[in-house]
């Protein structure tokens, strides 16, 4: 199960990395049976991240975190499991996902820290603790707008992020800091729903002296 659970990550990545891999789905990916379903794709550089769902033999929807690193060829390596566990909801039921949403148009948690090798210099020996949120999204929701206020980092305006499910994966690096707002359809165009919220990274660690 463990290696099959890799290899739809694997292709994911590798679809998600394609021309044109960014483009926003027709209709988000449902839950449905014992099929893995790609919950969402994270790619930071050369780090790619994958958030699938999966029915367990108990019946019970679970999820699992994936994580790869890009060679120089543009090829991801065989995806590392990285954590996994049954959901607080059931995602395929409507009234499961309004009652975590409580009226909100986004719910965002912080699901776990993982020292993962980045290869940037700012970490030891090119490892760095990265931080993983989840933002369980509204059905109107059909992206997220993403916009980078680490301090010191350049303002090219947010970044769109298309929703291929319900909920959403962030991979944050040390000191950066991310507002996000929901998105929805207004006619032939988008726009921007609800109030934004902030994610971040760990703490930066200090230079040494």
């Amino acid at each position: 199960m463990r290696g099959n659970l890799a290899e739809t990550a694997r292709a994911a990545l590798t679809a998600a990395s394609a021309p044109g891999g960014d483009a926003f789905p027709a209709e988000p990916a449902r839950l449905d049976g014992v099929t893995t379903v790609v919950a969402d794709v994270c790619v930071r550089g050369d780090l790619g991240f994958v958030l699938l769902l999966h029915r367990r033999k108990d019946g019970c929807a679970a999820e699992e975190l994936y994580f790869s690193i890009r060679d120089g060829t543009g090829v991801w390596d065989a995806p590392d499991h990285l954590s996994g566990g049954v959901l607080r909801m059931e995602p395929t039921s409507p009234r499961s996902v309004a009652a975590v949403l409580g009226g909100r148009v986004l719910v965002p948690s912080v699901d776990s820290e993982t020292l993962l090798y980045t290869g940037r210099p700012q970490g030891d020996e090119g490892y760095e603790p990265v931080r993983f949120h989840t933002v369980l999204a509204d059905q109107a929701v059909v992206c997220l707008d993403i916009e980078d206020a680490t301090p010191g980092a350049p303002d090219p305006g947010p970044v769109r992020k298309p929703l291929i499910s319900r909920i959403a994966l962030l991979a944050l690096l040390p000191g950066e800091r991310f507002v996000v707002r929901a998105v929805v359809r207004d006619g032939a165009g988008y726009r921007p729903w609800g109030e934004p919220f902030d994610v971040t990274g760990t703490d930066p660690v200090p230079d040494a002296e």
